[in-house]
């Protein structure tokens, strides 16, 4: 399954399936695992930043926290 502009934001305000995450991260060879960390910690935040702005693209805050888990 490929990643397409379709399932990389918050379109509409809705946020993306787990398994869109866990699909994004197995292609970034991330486990599953980490994954769901991700998914449930912007879950928990409304899919919002830590200063509360609505999360626009998912994708750029998972690569973001892909990068945090390797530096």
């Amino acid at each position: 399954m490929g990643i397409t502009t379709q399932t990389t934001g918050l379109a509409n305000g809705i946020p993306p399936h787990i398994n869109e995450v866990k699909s994004y991260f197995r292609y970034m060879n991330v486990p599953d695992s980490e994954a769901e960390v991700f998914f449930f910690y912007y879950q928990g935040l409304d899919w919002r930043n830590e200063s509360g702005t609505p999360l626009r693209d998912w994708v750029m805050a998972a690569d973001q926290w892909v990068w945090n888990l390797e530096n």
